[in-house]
């Protein structure tokens, strides 16, 4: 038996994080540009030789400020380039008979695998507001990948968490569709599903 499943966490600040991540991308070219330009000057001028007049010790300590400049904003424009993915994120989680393949996806445009997970290596999987998830949070030997970049699920989605088995017990948080916990329980066994879970519909009633 084949199934296929596709969904997206979009971030909900979409727009505005948009907007920052450009921001973000302009300012860090700028460093990286003031940076190449700041150590070819430095590397080209820079006198390499042994200095014994004031004005050659002069020239000597300038040329090193600006070496030293460049490599400041080459530092930063890496730091900028780090922090900037931060922003406009979302999930993508596929389910291809019996795996579920999470991505983050930065800027729409370029993805990360973040995990395969296999229905075998799943342990529990459940609702976020139920108390098991809090029980497993707090368990040290469970690690935490929040797998969203929403704190409020969007309209006909909730927080379902899977531990698992993945290079360690590792706790899931997915921002999805009932649809693709539906889709996990055909591949996984039924002990897998939290004993106090309740549907979705019957739970906003």
């Amino acid at each position: 038996m084949d199934a296929f499943y596709e969904e997206s966490a979009i971030n909900s600040n979409a727009t505005r994080d948009k907007r920052i991540y450009m921001i973000f991308n302009i300012v860090s070219f700028l460093f990286l540009t003031l940076a190449i330009l700041l150590l070819f000057i430095f590397l080209w001028c820079f006198p390499w030789g042994q200095v014994t007049t004031d004005e050659g010790r002069a020239w000597q300590f300038f040329f090193g400020f600006l070496g030293v400049m460049g490599l400041s904003c080459l530092l930063t424009w890496f730091l900028l380039s780090k922090f900037k993915a931060r922003f406009n994120v979302s999930y993508d989680y596929v389910f291809v008979s019996g795996e579920l393949r999470i991505s983050k996806v930065f800027n729409v445009n370029r993805r990360r695998l973040v995990a395969r997970i296999d229905c075998e290596d799943m342990i529990q999987v459940g609702d976020m507001d139920n108390p098991s998830y809090a029980r497993f949070k707090a368990d040290p030997t469970n690690k935490e990948v929040i797998c969203t970049p929403n704190y409020e699920p969007a309209k006909g989605k909730f927080f379902m968490y899977i531990l698992a088995n993945c290079n360690g017990k590792k706790l899931f948080v997915l921002e999805c569709r009932e649809n693709l916990l539906m889709n996990i329980m055909k591949f996984a066994k039924r002990s897998v599903l939290e004993s106090d879970y309740v549907m979705q519909e019957r739970k906003q009633k």
